[in-house]
């Protein structure tokens, strides 16, 4: 890449600063050097300006509203290219240079330049300045940060009208984002497309896991349990009176527990059960189909079937509650419940490093299963299942579990079936969930006559009655 301005530390054009715009700005700046190589960094502004102006008619008021290029007040798109090359050349020349001071993102001592909204995201403008620092006209930044922040558009894409950004812990998945978007941003220019690119879904928890689908698609090995990956969703809006940030944040162990789901031993399960739980308002009654991966919904006699690609942007409950940190142990209970497989190791992966349960808690359950199943008529099962059922409070499981304790004793087992240890550290900790003990034993239990091909009749109303 050609380097001729002085006045330019380089280096800080792409470097990471733990910033999500501005390194996304840097991310975008190195991909376009590696495409356009002979071009400075004053002709990837002219670049990009052309085509903010000319391919996108200058619709970018969620980035930077009031600027030159969104400016209703300038007229013809020479102007605004001309203005907006040229305010960008006076502070790579620093002819405007307010003062010297440290960066408020990099931290470096150098020359800074007030970023408003036209330069910045929810940066506030000078009616502003009571918000500030000392008064100052706005965020005091260097024209290296300032000129990242330009090329924010092309390593983003809208979802819900606003800018979405997504950050990584690792820095490898946070540039895959921003150079896939710019790469899909100017392929739609090439292919005449006049827009931003815009997300296919309408929900940040879809986007979000449609992303990590994305990420194993480029790297099947990512689901190794020694990387701690976290995400990161910002949306944000710079437009007029609308401006505001919402951050959605996926936490490693949700990352982690999600590419495991995908490995071959589970994907299948995995892709059935959280397929099944889309939903949409206007096809109430939609009901998936596993032979063809469709929804099938009648109307007006006749029955019509919902491809992937329309119903992936539906709501799905089982990634909402994945992002919002709520329990989908009640979607595994009432999969069970149904006749429907899973295999139980997602259960206890899920368990183990989302829910925090304890290891030697989930195979004392496992061992509780077993006892219950082995040796019992299903008229006997179903009974037991029964009064599982209707242990909602933590005494009536506890005096469930010692009616097992006190029948293994009549039986003369060798070997207790609950310790001491197994009561005070592993079921009944301070730390432990005991509706969480008991849906799990209930999986636990469906999960055996899985395996035994045990058919157990329940009755209507306890299939139905398991979300607590």
């Amino acid at each position: 890449m050609k380097q001729k301005f002085e006045s330019i530390e380089y280096e800080w054009l792409t470097r990471p600063t733990g910033d999500p715009f501005a390194d996304t700005g840097g991310y975008v700046i190195k991909y376009l050097w590696e495409l356009y190589p002979d071009k400075d960094i004053d002709e990837l502004i002219e670049f990009v300006t052309r085509i903010y102006v000319n391919d996108w008619d200058g619709k970018l008021h969620t980035f930077f509203h009031g600027s030159k290029i969104t400016n209703p007040a300038i007229k013809t798109k020479d102007v605004k290219i001309s203005g907006t090359i040229e305010l960008y050349r006076t502070m790579i020349n620093e002819t405007t240079v307010l003062t010297k001071g440290n960066c408020r993102i990099t931290g470096r001592y150098t020359s800074l330049f007030p970023a408003g909204r036209d330069f910045l995201i929810l940066s506030g403008s000078g009616t502003f300045v009571n918000f500030n620092h000392n008064l100052q006209q706005g965020l005091y930044l260097s024209k290296e940060i300032l000129i990242r922040m330009f090329f924010i558009p092309l390593g983003s894409q809208l979802l819900l009208g606003k800018v979405a950004i997504i950050q990584s812990s690792n820095r490898d998945i946070s540039e895959f984002y921003a150079r896939n978007n710019c790469s899909n941003n100017l392929n739609k220019i090439s292919n005449l497309q006049a827009e931003i690119l815009r997300s296919d879904f309408s929900n940040p928890a879809n986007a979000i896991f449609r992303f990590i689908d994305d990420i194993m698609n480029e790297n099947p090995e990512i689901n190794n349990k020694k990387r701690r990956i976290s995400l990161t969703l910002y949306l944000a809006s710079n437009f007029g009176a609308s401006t505001e940030l919402k951050i959605y944040q996926l936490p490693a162990t949700v990352f982690n527990f999600y590419t495991h789901c995908h490995i071959i031993n589970y994907k299948e399960d995995w892709q059935i059960f959280v397929r099944s739980h889309y939903s949409n308002s206007k096809n109430t009654g939609a009901i998936y189909s596993r032979v063809d991966e469709t929804f099938k919904i009648e109307k007006k006699g006749n029955i019509e079937s919902i491809g992937y690609n329309e119903y992936k942007t539906w709501t799905n409950r089982i990634y909402n509650k994945l992002l919002n940190n709520q329990s989908i142990i009640p979607e595994f209970l009432r999969w069970y419940k149904k006749g429907n497989k899973l295999h139980f190791d997602i259960i206890r992966i899920y368990q183990q490093n989302i829910r925090n349960m304890k290891k030697e808690t989930i195979d004392k359950v496992l061992e509780l299963a077993d006892f219950i199943i082995n040796d019992r008529s299903e008229d006997e099962i179903k009974k037991i299942i029964t009064r599982l059922n209707g242990a909602t409070k933590s005494f009536e499981l506890r005096r469930f579990l010692l009616t097992l304790v006190s029948e293994n004793y009549k039986k003369d087992n060798e070997k207790p079936l609950i310790t001491v240890k197994d009561y005070t550290d592993y079921l009944f900790s301070d730390a432990g969930n005991t509706g969480e003990l008991r849906d799990i034993l209930l999986i636990a239990i469906y999960q055996k006559m899985h395996e035994l091909n045990l058919k157990v009749e329940l009755p209507k109303e306890i299939i139905e009655n398991v979300e607590q």
